[in-house]
Formats: structure tokens, sequence, C-alpha cells
């Protein structure tokens, strides 16, 4: 069977690995409220055009605005779906965009006003490299209609607040998400060594718990405490003890897979979540890794060592539950000399 570095993968949930995303795609998030308020708020008022329109015998203009309500009620209810909410975020852009250009150059002229809302809407649900992408054929395809606009300067004012609009939405934004970034890391990550916090170790167990229940998806826990740790904060300080964490975890995080877990319990104590491996893989892989890591990493005066136990998840099994045997192992581990791996 491989080891947890040789069978690495991509995870699942990663749908656009290659794009420059926010940091989460929560029903809440801005991204998603901004594409519900302005998505319905678009369907009701073109909706109301589409009526107009038709009545007044703009049969052309009725029809596109029909195509474009359509299309954006399509995507919204894409949205409701999690596993979709980024291929609905990137269709919504790219529906509102077209609209914008199909609006002004085919409807009224008037839809070049539209086109100030669409600039600022595609840096708030887009990722930045398609928002500019966007944005581009946007501004140049109407620049270059002549004649939409009434003269050369009404032409030069509409190019001028276009690229304002975008340049400000382009700054406004990248602020935005490096701050929530910064944000997400403070509320999940430990601040020391860059590894998982107890509240992300609880959010990813729970979501391994329910892959279990719905696909059968594998999992196994591991559970490790830092031999003799106390010993070096006492000796040599806590500075030294810090950098033999960070240089634990440095190494540790080296072995494991893009798709994996690593968290700090608190002090010398980690958990790792190895998704995907059975307890067949495990008892033929597990004590390997060990042996590989133990005593790797340099200590101020010895080699650092460590004691681990490691569980796969059971049917029905909640996370704390699985988290409480994978202990019991690390425990048990500990009392039979430490330096060694222990499976549930």
């Amino acid at each position: 069977m491989p080891s947890p570095k040789d069978s690495e993968q991509q995870p699942a949930e990663r749908n656009h690995p290659s794009l420059e995303w926010p940091v989460g795609m929560a029903r809440r998030s801005i991204e998603m409220t901004v594409m519900n308020y302005c998505g319905l708020t678009t369907v009701l008022v073109v909706a109301g055009f589409v009526v107009y329109r038709f009545f007044t015998g703009d049969t052309t203009g009725a029809l596109i605005n029909a195509v474009i309500v359509a299309m954006l009620a399509t995507v919204l209810a894409l949205g409701r779906v999690p596993r979709f909410r980024q291929t609905a975020l990137i269709l919504f852009g790219f529906i509102i965009s077209l609209s914008c250009l199909l609006s002004a150059m085919l409807v009224s002229p008037n839809g070049l006003l539209w086109t100030y809302l669409v600039l600022w809407i595609n840096f708030l649900v887009l990722p930045r490299n398609l928002a500019i992408g966007c944005n581009l054929i946007i501004t140049i395809t109407l620049t270059a209609s002549f004649g939409l606009f009434d003269s050369l300067l009404h032409q030069i004012s509409w190019v001028t607040v276009a690229v304002l609009i975008s340049g400000f939405g382009l700054v406004f934004t990248n602020q935005l998400r490096e701050q929530r970034r910064m944000l997400s890391e403070l509320a999940t990550l430990d601040p020391l060594t860059g590894a998982g916090n107890r509240r992300l170790m609880q959010h990813d167990l729970e979501k391994a718990v329910a892959e279990r229940r719905r696909g059968r998806r594998p999992a196994t826990l591991m559970v490790l405490d830092l031999d003799h740790f106390k010993r070096i904060n006492d000796e040599f300080g806590h500075e030294a003890g810090d950098r033999v964490l960070e240089r634990f975890v440095e190494v540790l995080r080296d072995e494991l897979r893009t798709e994996d877990g690593l968290y700090r319990l608190g002090g010398e104590e980690f958990v790792v979540l190895l998704r995907d491996m059975d307890v067949e893989t495990a008892e033929a892989n597990l004590d390997e890794l060990h042996g590989r890591l133990s005593g790797k990493v340099q200590g101020p005066d010895s080699p650092l060592h460590f004691s681990a136990g490691a569980a796969a998840l059971k049917d029905g099994e909640n996370w704390s539950r699985w988290l409480a045997r994978a202990d019991r192992a690390l425990y048990e581990a500990k009392r039979a000399g430490r330096d060694r791996l222990i499976i549930a």
C-alpha cells in the first residue's frame, strides 16, 4: 500500500485550484451575498422591462431581456447547491458581463449606465484575474462602439469613469480579501507553528465523519505527543522549545499529502488527519512513517522522539469518540515505553 506522501492527491473540494479564489465560499460570504442580492434584484427589474418592451412593440429587446432573466435565475438556483457555488459565481460574472454588452449594443444606449454596476460587481464575485479580463472586454468593446455615444466628450467621460471604477474595485477587493485571509488564519491556525487549531480540527473531523456517512470515505486519525518535551523548556528555555515545535511541524507537514490535516491541540500534542486511509493502510504504513520521523528533528542536545496513537474512523462514530480512541492509543504508547506508535 502507498504511504501518505506517495499517494498524494488534490482535495476534491478545490473546484478551481488554479484561480486566486477568496477565503471562503460559505452561503453568507460576501461573494454569495452579492450574487444573490444583485442577481435577484436584476431578475425582478429586467423582468419588468420584458413586459414593458413586449407591450411597446420592442420584441427583440423583450427577448434579450427574457434570456437574461432566464440565465440569471438558473445561476441563482445553481448557487444554492454548496458544491456548485464557485461555478455559479463564475457563470454569474460572465452572464452579467454579457448582459450589459447586449443591453447597451442591441437594446438601448442606456445600458451604458448598467455597465458601471457590472464593473464593480465583477470584482466582488470573481477571482481577480477573471474580473480584470471581463472588465477589459466590456470597456474595450463598448468604447469601440461609437454609435453608443452622443459625442467624443461623452465617450471619453464614460471610459474615464469605467477605468476609475475598475481600478477602485481592484484595490478595494484586494485589500478586503487580504484582511479576510488574515482573519481566517487568526481564527483557525496556531500562531506559533502555523498548524490548525482546535476549532479547525473539529470542523475538519466533523466533515470527515460526514463524508464517511455519505460515501463511506475512510479516514484515520493520529494523535502524537513529543517525548520529554518539558525537559527542553526547563533546561533550555521556552524559546528553544518554540523553535523545536516549529521545526517539528515543518518536517511533519513535508510528509503529509495536500488533503491531510495537521493541528496543534496545545503544548507538545498534535493531531494528524489522514484522509482516504483505512485501518489496513494505517497498519501497513504508519509504523514506517513514525520510524522515519521520530528522531529526525534535532533538539538542543538530542534528537526529538515522539509517541503516537492512531484510530481509523468507524461507521456511526462521531468525531469526539474517534479522537478519544486515538488519544487512548497514544497513552498506551506512552505506558509501553514511549517513542512508538499504537493503532487502536
